[in-house]
């Protein structure tokens, strides 16, 4: 009986065991392509919430949309996104207040900002201040980028999501990033395989309820959309889906029927004919770039027990090694891996068989001020692999990934933010607090010591100990606010590209703020001003709040007393301003200067390819410009060198302890070394505002060598702010460089 008992034990005991087990390996993978859809009723109020969305790994607007119809009396209502608590769980408090009227359907979208790596929040409702909690919701954002390099997005806005699949995309995705030999464009953007970038992170949706302001497609990098439902879909909705585009996103329009330059329609709706000619004339596909692609397979190590699941799928924890199937069917070692296994040559040739056809008219492209525009005759879905990484080798790669396009990720710490400081302004101030408290130290002890002994008053020192301390307390805290000041200094790195055809802007910035004192009211920016906050090497964001009733009002936690913040923007605005470019002779033209600012330096290449120049060029004058000279190009090279981003001494970034003990003086700027969590690779080079501000180099070269100046162009240098919004509105301004790009 004893023994009976003791087995039933053993029998639980390993019941629990493998329980344990299997609940860790059925444990489900991080959401990328993260969201749902819920319906809500109650309180005679029926409520749509839908947040099924792709991107955001490192940073963006999600956007929750919500659709609601009230069957009561006229209401003022709120709706509020907090997170749910727990450790380390780090969200902004997002809401927004609405008055909807009886019996009336209203939609809207609350933006909630991606700037940490918490995951998990609640929606909560609220009617005239009292809560509905029958009526809330529990919301579940994108995880993080953990580590890796980064790999681009995909939306795909289809009538019948059923039909669209995207597997051939991510195995084209993961092929490329994983084959020895990749394109370069492609395999120094993102590397799948050997790094643990996140895989599936795309989302099909039907075309309702999509947002209609551009900041909400902000966590995407591709978008792809049939012609008829760009066609009916809302003009709020289209609009903000091509302003989007405007600030360097990537659209894809399929099933447009006929090639792109022959479509009336496609034209239309992009409003093509009101655009630059650049932005005319579509670049057919290359067909020399579709070339076979390697195919992650699987092996299995001598006496090894276990697989790896083909194209990107999980990994078991013993045996598998990642191979290549490479154009011949040779198996070779995928990188990390250490004996090559058997792979099957079926999968290579059906991945290799291409569906779309294998002409220039395949597809097309046009830019599209900073994005690009991807036209399809046909349906792209699903498409064979070997399709997908020939569009793939054929996208301007530096504008495909959220981190390329960007330079940072708002979601980890960046550690470049020592790079854009304020010159003088917020560094510890070492050797005078040093000086100080040697002197307070001196005067506290043997002097005072020594001056009420000789009173004969030594009861005294009860007194005069707290005294002298408040003294220097007060001096210590007097020279940092006569140091530093109260207000707000800021420094602003900051491209415009300005289309007088459309008589549209869009503005790439970063920014630097310091506050003496945080103004009561925090910062306040445009609903159609995206910003990412950047976060330095030892810090990120631990609380915040915004609030959408009327503008995009982040009303606490994003400046803090004494501490430099910084951001990057994107800004999309009308703008009716120009400079009207004239012919003016031979080897002479004539410029008027309709915009609001002084101009330094101004380049111009005609349609000839021609340059010409002129230096001080006031709001509202008109002068005529000769060819320029080698001397004006340099003006502009001097201009970028003079606003230069770099650390101030001893603020470099470190990596390890051991370096940072040498370099004491990061202690100033209240840098300490790297924590140690896994972190995607970023380069602030590599953002669309850095790379436009390389045009001051050498504005001469022609444009499709790789980077110079378009015809009818032109681009300026100018000491002002160009209209850039900064949080507040008023600050000491520090350095800066603002530089425009016009297409006349």
């Amino acid at each position: 009986m004893m023994g009976h008992d003791v087995m039933r034990e053993v029998q639980k005991w390993m019941c629990r065991v493998l329980l344990v087990v299997c609940a860790g390996a059925c444990q489900p993978a991080p959401l990328f392509a993260a969201g749902s859809e819920s319906t809500r009723r109650a309180h005679d109020l029926q409520i749509i919430f839908d947040w099924r969305w792709a991107g955001g790994a490192n940073g963006g607007y999600y956007p929750l949309r919500i659709r609601l119809t009230n069957l009561a009396q006229k209401r003022a209502m709120r709706f509020e996104f907090a997170e749910m608590g727990g450790r380390d769980s780090r969200l902004p408090t997002v809401w927004r207040d609405i008055v909807i009227d009886q019996n009336a359907t209203q939609q809207l979208t609350l933006a909630i900002p991606l700037v940490s790596s918490a995951t998990y929040g609640q929606l909560r409702v609220f009617d005239n201040g009292r809560e509905l909690s029958d009526l809330s919701q529990h919301i579940t954002l994108p995880e993080a980028q953990g580590g890796g390099a980064d790999r681009p997005s995909l939306l795909v806005i289809s009538p019948s999501p059923a039909s669209v699949v995207c597997t051939s995309f991510e195995t084209a995705l993961e092929s490329l990033s994983a084959a020895d030999g990749a394109s370069p464009a492609v395999a120094g953007m993102y590397r799948v395989a050997t790094t643990g970038t996140r895989s599936n992170d795309f989302q099909v949706i039907a075309p309702q309820m999509l947002p209609e302001s551009w900041i909400d497609y902000t966590a995407l990098d591709i978008v792809a959309i049939p012609l008829a439902s760009l066609e009916t879909i809302p003009s709020e909705a289209r609009s903000a889906l091509l302003k989007w585009t405007s600030a360097g996103g990537t659209l894809i329009v399929y099933d447009v029927g006929r090639p792109a330059s022959k479509s009336t329609d496609l034209l239309r709706l992009l409003d093509l004919a009101g655009r630059p000619p650049r932005s005319q004339a579509w670049l057919p596909a290359a067909p020399a770039l579709q070339k076979p692609i390697a195919i992650i397979s699987t092996g299995v190590a001598p006496g090894g027990a276990g697989m790896m699941m083909s194209m990107g799928g999980p990994v078991s924890s013993t045996g598998a090694i990642p191979t290549l199937v490479a154009p011949g069917g040779a198996a070779t070692i995928a990188p990390g891996g250490a004996v090559p296994g058997t792979a099957p040559l079926e999968a290579f040739e059906l991945a290799n068989k291409a569906i779309w056809p294998v002409t220039p008219e395949a597809f097309s492209r046009i830019d599209f001020l900073a994005g690009q525009v991807f036209a399809f005759p046909g349906n792209p879905f699903p498409g064979a692999p070997i399709d997908w990484a020939w569009w793939l080798n054929s996208v301007n790669s530096k504008k495909l990934c959220w981190t390329n396009r960007n330079g940072l990720s708002s979601r980890q710490q960046n550690s470049e933010f020592f790079t854009f400081l304020i010159p003088g302004v917020g560094a510890v101030p070492v050797l005078a607090f040093v000086m100080l408290i040697t002197v307070f130290a001196v005067i506290i002890g043997p002097v005072n010591y020594f001056v009420v002994w000789r009173r004969k008053q030594l009861y005294l020192l009860v007194l005069t100990i707290p005294a002298i301390a408040f003294i220097t307390s007060a001096a210590l805290f007097g020279y940092a606010m006569i140091a530093d000041g109260f207000g707000v200094q800021s420094r602003l790195r900051s491209f415009t590209l300005l289309d007088q055809h459309s008589r549209t802007a869009v503005s790439f910035n970063r920014i630097s703020l310091y506050a003496g004192l945080t103004p009561s009211t925090g910062l306040k920016f445009s609903p159609e001003t995206a910003v990412y906050p950047i976060w330095p090497d030892h810090d990120g964001f631990e609380s915040g709040s915004i609030d959408w009733s009327e503008t995009q009002h982040m009303a606490r936690g994003w400046l803090r007393t004494q501490t430099t913040a910084q951001f990057e923007t994107i800004a999309l605005r009308a703008e009716r301003s120009r400079i009207d470019v004239t012919a003016a002779g031979p080897g002479m033209i004539e410029v008027a200067n309709g915009l609001a600012w002084d101009i330094d330096t101004l380049i111009v290449k005609d349609e000839a390819g021609r340059l010409y120049s002129a230096r001080r060029l006031p709001a509202g004058a008109t002068m005529k410009l000769s060819a320029a000279s080698d001397d004006d190009l340099k003006a502009l090279a001097t201009a970028l060198a003079a606003d230069a981003l770099q650390a101030p001494p001893g603020a470099a970034a470190v990596s390890d302890f051991t370096s940072f003990n040498t370099s004491r003086r990061r202690a100033m700027w209240g840098a300490y070394p790297y924590n140690g969590q896994p972190q995607t690779p970023l380069n602030f080079g590599t953002s669309l505002l850095e790379t436009h501000l390389k045009l001051l180099q050498n504005p001469g070269q022609e444009s499709t060598n790789g980077g110079g100046l378009g015809r009818r162009t032109y681009l300026a240098t100018i000491s002002q702010n160009p209209g850039i919004e900064l949080g507040v509105e008023q600050t000491r301004p520090a350095l800066g460089l603002h530089v425009l790009m016009g297409f006349y």
